[in-house]
């Protein structure tokens, strides 16, 4: 933001200006604000508390996506020694594709 040839706005900065002129009172909103938000948390029913079963499934999750992080890499090394096989049983094959690359 060191541009020099930065201007500044002739409509934009007045209007700014009175903007932090203005600042509203919000003191009777902070009043208290923690314990008005946890009573309302409170009285929600069960079924919105999804957030605290998911951090409770968290483990299993992450068990999952190991498994199927390593059986991904196991298809992958799978995957490449077939290449290499079939490169060894048909040569050609692999000049004809190594071509179309």
């Amino acid at each position: 933001m060191n541009d020099s040839s930065f201007q500044p706005d002739p409509v934009l900065d007045p209007l700014f200006e009175r903007a932090r002129q203005n600042r509203p009172d919000t003191s009777r909103a902070e009043y208290a604000f923690e314990t008005r938000l946890l009573a309302r948390l409170a009285q929600r029913p069960e079924s919105a508390r999804i957030g605290s079963r998911a951090w409770r499934l968290l483990p299993f999750f992450t068990a999952i996506v190991l498994v199927l992080g390593v059986c991904q890499v196991e298809a992958s090394h799978a995957s490449q020694d077939a290449e290499q096989a079939a490169a060894l049983k048909n040569p050609d094959a692999v000049d004809l594709f190594s071509s179309l690359e």
